[in-house]
């Protein structure tokens, strides 16, 4: 029931352990089919930062409050000043989630975003088939990426932003890497209303070798990531201090289903197999608001629906707010935002410090 890494569900019991109970079922069963448990990457779309993640992730068209890249990168191109932001998580189930961001200009009319999310669950049990306890170990995955912006225009604005991500699950399956492609745009309709849109993910995808765990009948395995294509919009009140903000995004999921039988005739049992590459979609809406309450303290409240078509489940509410500090040399701030998991098994609290110079 954890949100990330989704791939990590996996290896919650001892590797030999699950293998064992995967052959029962085998045995034991005329007809078995094995659904995917996730997507990778599931940790890079959670959401980055308490400012984004207060607004409910909803930010591909918000370029009023400080640089999103992660949500799309063509609002790298407007950053005006240098801007640090520090994040980390605090979070149940023993996960964690940091994150590292840097946006700077390039003049006339470009900018550069620089970031880094770190994901991880730590203190698994490892026991041997027999119950035996043997060590604890840890999984974690990282992002990095450097987004790039250009303001063609007075009102347009073109970026595309270069990710890439590295897992490390467990000691005796290779570290998988990754690499992916965003891009996007930015449209000032008018001095209140933006659109965004963009494509994110593309090309991505983890490549496992399992043939120290499993054997060579399951060591080449390659998981794709999520293609999700957004569109959203901003629309600014600045005489009341308002921003409202909405996202509807929608995925291209690549997966595999895997069917099994047991044929017992003629004579010894034989366990016949067929893989299938099937490609499935998934929508999901997201709306975020943002109020200056105080010329020092901004209010923050959003909704998003992980999957319309399970939104029940997958719906999450956050809310926080951002202090600015009377520092004199340069601007800063504390961040805060408070998340209701999904099916609400959790919360997290998500801090940040955020300085600009």
């Amino acid at each position: 029931m954890m949100n990330f890494p989704e791939q990590t569900r996996a290896f919650t019991l001892p590797l030999r352990s699950a293998l064992l109970l995967c052959l029962m079922s085998l045995f034991f069963s005329a007809d078995l089919m094995a659904q995917n448990g996730g997507f990778a990457g599931a940790f890079s779309r959670m959401g980055f930062g308490p400012r984004g993640m207060g607004m409910g992730n909803a930010m591909t068209a918000v370029h009023q409050q400080g640089v999103f890249a992660h949500y799309n990168p063509a609002l790298a191109s407007t950053v005006t000043d240098t801007e640090f932001d520090f994040s980390a998580s605090s979070m149940s189930l023993d996960r964690q989630l940091n994150m590292l961001n840097v946006a700077f200009m390039l003049p006339p009319n470009a900018g550069i975003n620089i970031g880094l999310i770190h994901a991880g669950v730590s203190d698994f049990d490892g026991r041997t088939v027999s119950g035996v306890p043997t060590s604890r170990f840890s999984t974690n995955e990282f992002k990095a990426f450097i987004a790039f912006g250009l303001n063609p225009g007075r009102k347009l604005s073109l970026g595309f932003s270069a990710n890439l991500y590295y897992a490390s699950y467990f000691d005796d399956v290779d570290n998988p890497l990754a690499f992916g492609l965003d891009i996007g745009f930015l449209y000032r309709a008018s001095e209140r209303l933006s659109i965004g849109g963009t494509v994110q993910d593309m090309f991505a995808n983890y490549t496992w070798n399992t043939s120290a765990v499993y054997g060579g009948s399951l060591s080449n395995r390659s998981d794709n990531f999520p293609v999700r294509f957004k569109l959203g919009a901003a629309y600014e009140l600045p005489e009341y201090n308002l921003l409202f903000s909405a996202d509807f995004e929608t995925r291209s999921q690549s997966s595999f289903i895997q069917e099994r039988q047991v044929d017992v005739t003629p004579g010894q049992p034989v366990i016949r197999s067929t893989l299938t590459d099937i490609t499935t979609g998934s929508s999901m809406i997201r709306f975020g608001t943002q109020y200056g309450i105080h010329e020092r303290i901004d209010l923050r409240a959003g909704w998003d629906a992980g999957d319309l078509s399970y939104l029940a489940e997958s719906q999450r509410f956050m809310g926080g707010f951002s202090l600015k500090l009377p520092l004199r040399n340069f601007n800063s701030a504390i961040d805060y935002t408070f998340v209701r998991e999904p099916e609400g098994i959790s919360y997290m609290h998500v801090f940040a410090l955020r300085i600009i110079r």
